[in-house]
């Protein structure tokens, strides 16, 4: 039995002509014993270290290179919070222990046909303390960040998953995109 069930419930209101995203979360167990809080600049030093160990996790070849962008991310972190282009979720256990976090960036992007909106949320910095992995963590960061969303009127969430999280994304119904990219140096 895994440790989230999810059911995705799409509900069109015809006199609005809007279609709302019900998320229905059965808990289990290990869910209770966490919850999830929207972090602050307070929690600056939280944020960079986790963002630190995300890239390390991904990236374990390029440790010293991630070591080298400490102070680069932290200040980065630090001005998105600052200038509320960034919230900060924090996931912690009854005991107050923090067991992860995960940020929603506020990106612009091109107008397109398929939306009115340019601004749109998209998801970064996911990371689970080990010890807690595999106990719907990330799930909780991941649902308070699509709720976040839909309150605030935005029409999408974007994020680039890594292939440890992909399965966690995809149970909350995210679709790969046919996105390209060159690297320069």
């Amino acid at each position: 039995m895994s440790v989230l069930e999810l059911r995705m419930l799409y509900r069109f209101d015809r006199a609005t002509d809007e279609i709302f995203l019900n998320l229905d979360v059965k808990r289990d167990k290990h869910m209770a014993e966490f919850r999830v809080s929207f972090g602050s600049i307070n929690e600056l030093d939280l944020l960079t270290e986790h963002r630190i160990l995300m890239w390390k996790d991904i990236h374990p070849d390029l440790i010293e290179r991630i070591e080298g962008h400490r102070e680069l991310t932290r200040n980065w972190i630090k001005e998105k919070l600052s200038s509320r282009n960034m919230i900060a979720l924090i996931v912690k256990s009854e005991a107050g222990v923090v067991a992860g976090s995960g940020c929603v960036l506020i990106k612009e992007d091109q107008p397109r046909a398929s939306t009115t909106k340019v601004f749109y949320p998209y998801l970064l910095s996911m990371f689970t303390i080990p010890e807690y992995r595999h106990k719907g963590v990330a799930s909780l960061i991941v649902k308070e960040a699509i709720k976040w969303s839909l309150e605030n009127g935005y029409d999408r969430i974007s994020l680039h998953a890594s292939d440890k999280g992909k399965s966690v994304y995809e149970k909350f119904g995210f679709q790969q995109t046919n996105e390209m990219r060159l690297k320069l140096f």
